[in-house]
């Protein structure tokens, strides 16, 4: 009994400093973002925006495969200070990015230009709403300031689009729904950027609740909110600090071999997408692919995206020991079946699991990112010193790990 009380007494204390430590630093963020577009433009911004970073607790690649997904909005990502020009000109600053400066274009121009970098984005943007046929013909003034570390996979691109639709829909009157939002951001990733990523990280990053995770299916767009209780469990990012872009990665590749799996089905099964087979299918047809690295991809994506739904049940059981194992295969499939993962990552995972985590993968495209950790509140910091020394001694250096908490998607800050 005194010992369910310490424990107790140590799970709401930690709770209630780790509210404490968010608040004030979401504060320190927004006005941090007010002072510099002040500094910037020597103007007055007219809105704050926030826009959220991503995670997938489950469902490696299953989206662009029309599988499931488990995605929920973190309180990382990307806070905005904006006004609205009187001309057609966009000026675009990002303090994470200031040796950059200020990088301007006209909506005249909305053209990619590597010259552009990180901006392209944004002028992609303007481009698939004007040619959605939406009348633009005023510019804005951007301030940008993230706490999304760097390479964590943590989807800064999408949380950008979805950022810079939802200001210009806010402020144009243009009626889109979230679902239309997260629908163009894909577009700009797939048609203007150049990365043939699926659908979820704009979707859960428009429509992303608080304290929920979705379960969405990528084809129809439907999904169910699934509550979260991060009372006794914890997630934990660790970041691998590997950079990576996903243009350059192996991304598209995997892309490209999904279809030739998907091909080489559609002679042996009416399907329209590889997750579409059920655990049954797969024995049944497996047989049939002769390419062993094509069979690796088929055993993943149809018992991965049944691990989605396992993880679901999970979730809704408060059963995170269950969860935890679910991980841990989910990590072994993408490393040995879909073949994305890295060496650091899956040291990242090996060491989480010996400081004490319940399971461990990687997130995020591949090839870079960070590792997702499940910890019990009451070991929390246990885990991250153990952790941390683990760490020490393999790097020679300090991990940067976040403790997460799950928040609405896009949103209006102030005005």
């Amino acid at each position: 009994m005194f010992n369910s009380l310490i424990s107790s007494f140590i799970e709401k204390e930690s709770k209630l400093r780790y509210n404490f430590y968010k608040s004030y630093w979401e504060t320190v963020m927004e006005n941090s973002v007010k002072i510099l577009f002040k500094k910037i433009y020597n103007l007055d911004y007219q809105e704050i925006y926030f826009s959220p970073g991503r995670i997938n607790i489950i469902g490696g690649h299953t989206d662009y495969n029309g599988g499931n997904v488990l995605p929920f909005c973190i309180d990382m990502g990307i806070y905005a200070a904006v006004s609205i020009r009187s001309d057609s000109k966009v000026y675009v600053y990002s303090e994470n990015i200031k040796e950059k400066g200020i990088i301007s274009f006209d909506l005249s121009n909305l053209n990619y230009d590597l010259k552009r970098d990180f901006a392209n984005y944004i002028s992609g943007a303007f481009k698939v709403l004007i040619d959605s046929g939406f009348k633009l013909d005023k510019g804005i003034n951007l301030a940008l300031i993230s706490n999304l570390p760097t390479g964590g996979g943590l989807s800064s691109s999408a949380a950008l689009l979805v950022l810079i639709l939802t200001i210009m829909n806010n402020n144009f009157n243009l009626n889109l729904s979230k679902t239309d939002i997260a629908l163009l951001a894909k577009k700009v990733e797939n048609d203007y950027i150049g990365v043939n990523c699926g659908i979820m990280d704009q979707f859960i990053i428009a429509n992303g609740k608080k304290k929920h995770a979705l379960y969405l299916n990528t084809v129809n767009l439907e999904y169910e909110e699934i509550k979260v209780s991060l009372d006794n469990y914890q997630f934990v990012l660790v970041n691998s600090n590997i950079t990576r872009k996903l243009t350059e990665s192996k991304y598209n590749e995997r892309q490209i071999e999904s279809q030739k799996l998907l091909h080489l089905l559609q002679e042996h099964i009416s399907i329209n997408n590889v997750c579409d087979c059920s655990i049954n299918d797969f024995e049944k047809l497996v047989g049939y692919i002769q390419d062993k690295t094509l069979r690796k991809r088929f055993e993943h994506l149809v018992f991965e995206n049944h691990r989605v739904y396992q993880a679901k049940e999970a979730l809704k059981n408060n059963d995170f020991n269950a969860l935890g194992r679910l991980l841990d295969k989910a990590h072994d499939s993408i490393k040995n079946l879909y073949e994305v993962s890295s060496d650091v990552l899956d040291e990242l995972v090996i060491l989480a699991k010996e400081a004490g985590s319940l399971g461990s993968k990687m997130i995020g495209g591949g090839f870079g990112g960070s590792t997702l950790n499940i910890v019990k509140t009451v070991d929390l910091k246990d885990f991250q010193t153990e952790f941390a020394k683990l760490y020490r001694i393999k790097y020679k250096k300090e991990p940067v790990m976040q403790v997460v908490r799950i928040m609405d998607g896009v949103k209006k800050i102030s005005d």
